[in-house]
């Protein structure tokens, strides 16, 4: 059986008496567990008659089943518990998913099968959960890849299913009609039982525990065999060009492939093409093109895959030289995957990819196991090669041996055509061509921090900027951040995109070896994370030196191509993460005055000024020397004295950041900071932050049905903590949300009044438990000992706020609640849409 020690071999499957397929991932140490449930059942088996019923049936198992209310459920329970959940529809399987602390998995799978088993299907909640698909509908409508998808599905077949509408919305879901609720129950009845269902579960407990929870889930499930479907062929038409018009996301260019009778290996073999498509190693494809200055990326999606069958598509996104020569940008991928099939390069190639997939596995998170796992196929230690091979000569003999439908989006005006789902302004195009260029492709460099030789030895000397944090951890983890401080009131988005784009290979090159590099621009600060393998930070670290002081020349000038891009909303991003992206830089840089372009010159002279401080946690003593040396050479000076934290003011500030692009929904973002930074005040925010989290959800989202992206949480960004609270709706204004907020927060002062004093008590003592991150859990662990260092605190701040939680009684969180509600320490909204007349700067 599988263990935290062997990541990369596969789990076994079982079948229990009912029919439920199982597979169990014992993790031991961890302080986490997950379940991942696929139901063998998706869009492309609802009724043609209903489309989106699939989708619908998914948003309505959450809304109550007969031992467990809506508010009961597993939704409230998992964000209750501080864990992550979601779920997702696909063509064919539909996948429900969420990883809590361990000891409250046996309750989180208790509600889990509850709601796949004996869903309410209230009729009224129906009704209400009708208008949050038909809400996502109109965001989906503005999607640049669904309507990319949707070009897709009309270009190639227009009679194969991958064709169709099956998003749902308000026009497809006539919940009224006695019809439809037949539909609805028959699709639950068909395929929502143990024969139609597998299991994986991943967690610290013993083989025989997650065993027996298993059983209780097929015992709990109803006993039908597998439902078998049949799929129509898949044609191409060919060699189709065509042209989408997006008007507000970024141009691009898209290879389409239609495949059909593969074979089952074709799913790893599709994986391992994906790595090496995608990859910045040099001298691959994405680096050659991008030298070419005709591409920025190149990657592989799949939109659609079922038995053999699918979608394949290469997405570029192209300079403005790669737009005015796509045929050459389509030859140049043909070629490239010419080269990638010959046999040459199967050996080098694959051992590289399972040092790839051994990193990935290793200490990755329980969910991100059962992710993997899902899929039978996915490359282990026991894979058939011989057949990943053979599957892979076929995969590319089907990509070459018929031309591409190819796609190009931009802003170009294109007719508007009839379709049944999403609207779509396209057209066809003459096939373009071009002289075939000898690019003499070669096998791309190995990643040397796959295989790192580090030589230990402990530093003579340290720098007191750099905060040390023991012990070593145990399964080989570290984490080292690093945070410049520059002046205040002044930003430099244009220099922070020249080193995003500059550290974008790097980025990608350290992911494979297992370690997170993420670089974030804080407005008067920036941040540098590097989380994961240890033995591999210390080199990463001493080779991205030279990018971080001396960028290439190419990096200036798509850096401030990048920063005035960033400036307008754009199609590309869901809307409300957009605005998360922004609200960092908006917290700690009020004035947002723009700072200095990007130049050489311009970043030296930043650099000069900025002060580092970092901390290292998780590293052995004898990996001090070379991380000691690497951080010698960082730019900046090191930050002996902390930087004085400034009174918070009670000012109520609105960022507009519409631009001038025309967007058809309002999101909405609402941060408010903590009013002192005693352990006291922050105890009583998290812990309202709990309290109200659900309910925060149920008023906007299913009562007032505002959108279907909505959420509330206390959050840190950078040195700044508060509660936030995030809406993004196709039928509210920006200030309708906030009057909606506002009241919503005058209603929560009633209800915690009323609230008993044992809810207000467990509350508090859950949140109390599980504050503190295990030491087992070393990402929550090192997360938490930055927030605190960057919000001046010191690193055992968690065990000071959780001893305060244990303490709080209902006067404390009504004092917090006031306080939040009359923004004592100001409030900052980020919206796409003006400030109120009066009350706002």
């Amino acid at each position: 059986m599988h263990s935290s020690a062997d990541p990369v071999q596969q789990p076994s499957q079982t079948i229990l008496p009912n029919g439920l397929r199982v597979r169990l991932i014992p993790l031991l140490g961890s302080s986490q567990a997950a379940a991942l449930v696929r139901v063998h059942a998706g869009s492309h088996d609802a009724p043609s008659a209903y489309p989106g019923l699939a989708h619908f049936l998914e948003h309505l198992l959450f809304l109550g089943s007969r031992n467990y209310t809506a508010a009961e459920g597993l939704m409230p329970f998992v964000q209750g518990c501080g864990g992550q959940l979601n779920a997702s529809t696909r063509e064919r399987h539909t996948d429900f998913f969420f990883q809590l602390p361990a000891d409250q998995l046996e309750e989180g799978l208790r509600r889990l099968v509850d709601m796949l088993a004996n869903p309410l299907l209230d009729p009224g909640a129906q009704l209400r959960e009708r208008e949050v698909l038909q809400a996502e509908y109109q965001a989906r409508a503005q999607d640049a890849e669904t309507l990319c998808d949707a070009a897709l599905g009309h270009a190639l077949d227009p009679t194969h299913p991958f064709a169709g509408f099956h998003a749902g919305n308000r026009d497809t879901l006539p919940v009224e009609d006695v019809a439809f609720q037949e539909a609805l129950l028959g699709y639950h009845r068909r395929f929502y039982h143990a024969g139609q269902i597998e299991l994986l579960l991943a967690g610290p407990q013993h083989e025989e525990v997650l065993q027996c929870l298993a059983e209780q889930m097929d015992a709990g499930l109803a006993s039908h065999p597998l439902v078998r479907r049949e799929v129509p062929p898949m044609r191409c038409k060919a060699n189709g060009w065509f042209r989408l018009q997006l008007s507000n996301a970024q141009p691009r260019h898209l290879l389409a492939f239609a495949l059909d009778g593969l074979p089952e290996h074709a799913v790893p073999a599709l994986d391992y093409l994906s790595t090496w498509l995608a990859s910045e190693a040099p001298g691959g494809l994405t680096q050659r093109l991008r030298d070419a200055e005709l591409c920025q990326s190149v990657k592989l999606r799949i939109p659609y895959w079922y038995a053999g069958q699918g979608v394949v598509v290469v997405e570029l996104l192209p300079t403005e030289l790669g737009m005015a020569a796509p045929a050459e940008l389509v030859e140049a991928v043909l070629d490239w995957l010419r080269f990638f099939s010959d046999d040459a390069r199967w050996q080098p190639c694959h051992e590289e990819y399972q040092r790839i997939r051994h990193r990935s596995l290793q200490n990755a998170e329980p969910l991100t196991r059962l992710r993997y796992w899902v899929d039978p196929l996915a490359w282990s230690l026991n894979s058939e090669e011989a057949a990943i091979k053979q599957a892979l000569s076929l995969l590319t003999a089907q990509m070459l041996g018929c031309a591409p439908l190819v796609l190009i989006t931009d802003k170009t005006s294109c007719p508007a055509i009839e379709t049944s789902g999403f609207p779509l302004c396209l057209q066809s195009e003459p096939p373009q061509q071009t002289v075939p260029t000898d690019w003499g492709w070669q096998q791309p460099a190995v990643n040397p921090w796959l295989k790192p030789e580090l030589l230990r030895y402990e530093a003579a000397d340290t720098s007191p900027a750099l905060r040390w944090q023991g012990p070593e951890d145990m399964s080989g983890q570290g984490a080292l951040f690093l945070r410049w401080q520059f002046m205040r009131g002044e930003s430099f988005p244009a220099l922070s995109h020249t080193l995003m784009h500059a550290l974008q290979s790097v980025a990608w090159a350290a992911q494979q070896a297992g370690v997170a590099l993420r670089f974030e621009d804080l407005g008067d600060a920036w941040c540098l994370r590097l989380e994961g393998f240890a033995e591999a930070i210390p080199a990463i670290l001493s080779d991205i030196m030279a990018v971080l002081s001396a960028p290439p020349a190419a990096a200036f000038t798509e850096g401030q191509a990048l920063a005035d891009r960033d400036a307008a909303l754009s199609s590309d991003v869901m809307l409300v993460r957009q605005l998360l992206n922004r609200l960092p830089r908006l917290l700690t840089d009020p004035t947002a005055v723009p700072g200095l372009t990007a130049a050489s010159s311009s970043l030296a002279r930043l650099w000069q000024t900025a002060q580092w401080q970092g901390l290292a946690i998780g590293f052995a003593s004898s990996m001090s020397g070379p991380l000691t040396d690497a951080v010698h050479t960082l730019p900046g000076t090191p930050m002996l004295v902390p930087v004085a934290r400034s009174m918070p003011v009670t000012v109520k500030r609105w960022h507009d950041v519409s631009g001038a692009a025309a967007m058809p929904e309002t999101a909405f973002l609402l941060f408010c900071p903590l009013p002192d930074r005693t352990a006291k005040c922050e105890a009583s925010w998290r812990v309202l932050g709990r309290l109200i989290e659900a309910d925060f959800f149920r008023r906007l989202r299913s009562e007032l049905q505002l959108g279907y992206a909505v959420f509330s949480r206390f959050c840190q960004f950078g040195e700044e903590a508060g509660m936030l609270f995030a809406v993004q709706s196709p039928t509210a204004s920006a200030n309708e949300i906030l009057d909606h907020v506002e009241q919503f927060l005058s209603d929560s002062t009633v209800k915690l009044a009323e609230q008993d004093d044992d809810v207000i008590e467990r509350a508090a003592r859950q949140a109390s438990d599980r504050h503190v991150a295990s030491a087992s859990d070393f990402r929550a662990q090192a997360e938490q000992a930055w927030q605190s260092l960057q919000a001046g605190h010191e690193i055992d701040r968690p065990i000071e706020v959780a001893a305060a939680m244990r303490t709080l009684q209902r006067q404390d969180l009504t004092v917090a609640l006031e306080a939040l509600r009359l923004a004592r320490a100001g409030w900052v909204a980020v919206a796409n849409a003006s400030a109120p007349d009066a009350g706002w700067t």
